[in-house]
């Protein structure tokens, strides 16, 4: 079974994190797919976490070797950060229904 160094809570923000890895290293997640004789959606469900039997968790491990680990690291932190931050800081809508 797959051990990650860094925990990775597969979803859509790690699959576009994925997908930024590869094309910042001038390929696709759709040819690494090809090139792997892996179906893009078996991948995507993967990557989603929708597929988390230790089948599933190997091909994330796999996408993720092949994207370059650090690269998916680093654009997952700070991927997660943003997204913490943006739901710490006060949106109109809740200012809106608010209680006065």
């Amino acid at each position: 079974m797959p051990k990650f160094i860094k925990p990775f809570q597969p979803g859509a923000i790690l699959h576009e994190v994925i997908v930024g890895a590869f094309r910042s290293a001038g390929t696709s997640f759709e040819a690494w797919c090809k090139e792997n004789s892996v179906h893009p959606s078996t991948a995507r469900t993967a990557t989603y976490g929708q597929s988390g039997g230790s089948q599933g968790r190997a091909l994330l491990q796999r996408i993720i070797n092949a994207a370059g680990e650090d690269l998916v690291s680093a654009g997952y932190a700070k991927r997660m950060i943003a997204e913490a931050t943006r739901l710490s800081e006060p949106s109109e809508t809740n200012a809106e229904t608010a209680p006065k």
